[in-house]
């Protein structure tokens, strides 16, 4: 039993690779917050673009009531603006549909996405508005994630693998002359 405890106090002053048991405690935690901050950079960095295409393909749409995009128009003016967003064109879906302004707002609480598991639908909902008319306008786009096995990566997607992002806007279409 003395032996084991002079073995025992030998091991607790020897003090050789004790850099490396702090490299293998911390380092995992760095990494990790090194991907999610680099995922959610990237997310933001997606949705901001998104916001901007969307703005700016409306801002034609608002000003051009006379002769109004087509649905594969609009999501090329999106996708011209949204440039991070991969395969743009085929990820993104738009809804577009006239509101009552003195009623209420009537439209599906969920956006409506592209279902990769599912044949493809089109537009789901596209009506451009005429002259002085309120419209809706939602686009979704999903894509996979950097680090699908992140943290924050399977935090965030959903049963198909993909993060959703959606931005909406309500614009008055300007009359037309």
């Amino acid at each position: 039993m003395r032996y084991i405890m002079y073995l025992w106090r030998r091991f607790r002053r020897d003090e050789a690779g004790v850099a490396s048991v702090e490299f293998v405690l911390i380092v995992p935690v760095y990494f990790m917050m090194f991907l999610a901050s680099f995922e959610t950079a990237m997310v933001m960095t997606r949705q901001v673009l998104l916001d901007r295409g969307m703005d700016s393909a409306l801002r034609v749409v608002r000003l051009n009531t006379a002769n109004p995009p087509k649905y594969d128009d609009l999501k090329a003016m999106i996708c011209q603006g949204a440039s991070l967003i991969p395969n743009c064109l085929n990820a993104v879906k738009i809804e577009m549909w006239q509101q009552d302004p003195r009623g209420t707002m009537d439209f599906k609480p969920l956006p409506d996405c592209i279902d990769r598991e599912e044949a493809v639908d089109p537009a789901s909902l596209f009506e451009p508005g005429g002259s002085n008319e309120v419209m809706f306008v939602r686009a979704c786009v999903q894509y996979k994630p950097f680090f699908p096995t992140a943290t924050l990566g399977t935090a965030m997607v959903n049963a198909s693998g993909e993060y959703s992002l959606v931005t909406t806007s309500i614009f008055v279409a300007e009359p037309s002359v």
